[in-house]
């Protein structure tokens, strides 16, 4: 099993996805059953040693020899191959040679492959080279592709055969058929111990093989567990909740396009467009949640079709052929869009920067900016997104470090009930109890505030009904304006806790000069 992360290898979830001939990102009807590559029979490949390696046949990422044939997959789908040929996908073998020459000094391909501690380092960082040569086994790949020192490996370990080596390429992840660009690839993963192509659910799976452990139970890759745990894993329920009571009398072509629009889809499963070889937005929304004989939404609509649900999985915010870069999969175009930071991709949806109107604000909370009539402020000066909810450990085996952050998690637990904390990075002093503390404590506050300040606003709205005095209407918005800002935060006061207080404090402060003058 692969039970040790990489220092430097593939560290987010993602795998190459949407493969099809002159189109872009269709998602055909999944293969019931998954066909079989026979792998030839072959005799033992010799070991490449320091000093003799045996010639390597011409091959190279793109044009992957599979059951031999061959498939340059770049004379249709050049931009996907560039794209690759830049992430971390396409450069997985150095990280194996220092795995190797470290930690797996003195033991043979064997020892690696099947041994007592085993790591299958072939499965997950080119699984397809087990067919180079006419094929050959994982060890037997490990051997031809990694110097050896009287067959072990060792401190002077390093790759070998590197224009053979295949990479995470195409063929990894997709199936494609033999009657190709006729009949549209699909989702699939090549299972380099059995040389099976297996079929997967949806795209969450297939980047779980090895960013998780559907493939090897015993793995410390968790990037697809910990997403698992997470609300980014569990949002359909959210929308049925939504659809069934502020939108009961409404189609679905009325909630994304309608008045009143609000695009549940876009940022509670922007990838549902891709299911069944392609829908819209509207058509997704009635796919996927009841409506009555009229087509519209009422009190029992409910979740549908949940097992096609992908909520907000890896390939929402991974483009999937350069997973390393944060890009927004865009159900509208159903196109990536690269985004320059992390935070500016969470900014999409819990900010307003996909939908200016959105009640979504934490991005703008934690930017410090936006309020009316207070200065623009930052609670913790340097502090993202990424750097409290994505937070992963240095320390080897622990949670922290296995989940990569995609649990979403300021606190995380330890198998041996410890919490790691990613407050804890910046306040030395504190630890995951006093950090816990202090998030219920800002919480509390706000929470206190907050009620004292809804009360007197809504008094002072009441109050004015019928003023016409300029100045006090001003005031009004003002005080309204700040109060909504405020509890548009989705932390309940703790994301730029200072920031949000002043805003409840401008709105109070407000209400009750209002109410004061019209005595």
């Amino acid at each position: 099993m692969w039970s040790k992360p990489l220092k430097a290898g593939l560290t987010v979830a993602g795998s190459l996805v949407f493969l099809a001939a002159c189109q872009s990102f269709p998602t055909p009807p999944f293969p019931t059953e998954a066909p079989t590559i026979v792998m030839p029979t072959f005799p033992p490949s010799p070991p490449a040693t320091a000093t003799t390696q045996p010639t390597a046949p011409p091959a190279t990422p793109s044009n992957t020899p599979i059951a031999g044939a061959s498939l340059d997959c770049s004379s249709c789908h050049a931009a996907q191959v560039t794209l690759w040929a830049s992430g971390a996908h396409a450069n997985t073998q150095a990280d194996v040679a220092k795995e190797l020459s470290s930690d797996r000094a003195g033991q043979t391909p064997t020892d690696v492959i099947k041994g007592q501690d085993a790591e299958d380092c072939i499965a997950c960082h080119a699984a397809t080279s087990v067919l180079i040569k006419g094929g050959m086994s994982e060890a037997q790949a490990l051997a031809y592709f990694y110097t050896t020192e009287a067959g072990k490996f060792g401190p002077d370990t390093t790759p070998a055969h590197t224009g053979a080596w295949p990479q995470v390429s195409c063929m990894d992840c997709h199936d494609v058929p033999s009657n190709h660009p006729a009949s549209n690839a699909s989702l699939a993963f090549f299972n380099s111990t059995t040389g099976q192509t297996e079929a997967v659910a949806n795209s969450g799976q297939l980047c779980g093989q090895c960013h998780g452990n559907l493939l090897f139970p015993g793995t410390d890759h968790q990037t697809y567990n910990a997403w698992l745990t997470s609300r980014h894993s569990q949002t359909q329920t959210d929308v049925a909740d939504e659809l069934s009571t502020e939108r009961a009398g409404q189609t679905p072509a009325d909630v994304i396009q309608g008045q009143d629009a609000e695009n549940c889809i876009a940022c509670h499963a922007p990838t549902a467009v891709l299911v069944n070889g392609g829908m819209t937005e509207v058509q997704a929304l009635g796919y996927f949640f009841t409506t009555d004989s009229a087509g519209q939404f009422n009190a029992t609509t409910a979740a549908a079709n949940t097992s096609n649900w992908p909520s907000v999985s890896c390939t929402a915010c991974h483009d999937p052929h350069n997973p390393a870069k944060p890009a927004y999969f865009d159900p509208a175009t159903k196109t990536y869009q690269p985004m320059p930071s992390a935070d500016q991709l969470c900014g999409q949806c819990h900010g307003n920067l996909k939908f200016q109107d959105t009640d979504h604000l934490s991005y703008n909370i934690l930017s410090g900016t936006g309020g009316e009539g207070i200065p623009d402020q930052k609670t913790m000066p340097g502090a993202t997104c990424t750097s409290c909810h994505m937070y992963s450990s240095d320390v080897d085996g622990s949670n922290s470090a296995m989940y990569h952050g995609h649990s979403g998690a300021i606190n995380v637990k330890e198998a041996d009930g410890s919490t790691t904390s990613s407050c804890t990075q910046c306040h030395s002093d504190m630890n995951a109890a006093k950090a816990e503390a202090n998030i219920k404590k800002w919480q509390s506050e706000f929470a206190s505030l907050d009620a004292t300040v809804q009360k007197n606003v809504a008094a002072a709205a009441k109050a004015m009904q019928g003023v016409q005095d300029t100045t006090q209407q001003a005031m009004l918005k003002e005080a309204q304006d700040n109060m909504t800002y405020a509890e548009s935060d989705e932390s309940g006061g703790f994301h730029n806790h200072k920031y949000v207080m002043a805003l409840l404090q401008d709105a109070n402060q407000k209400a009750l000069e209002i109410l004061k003058a019209q005595k």
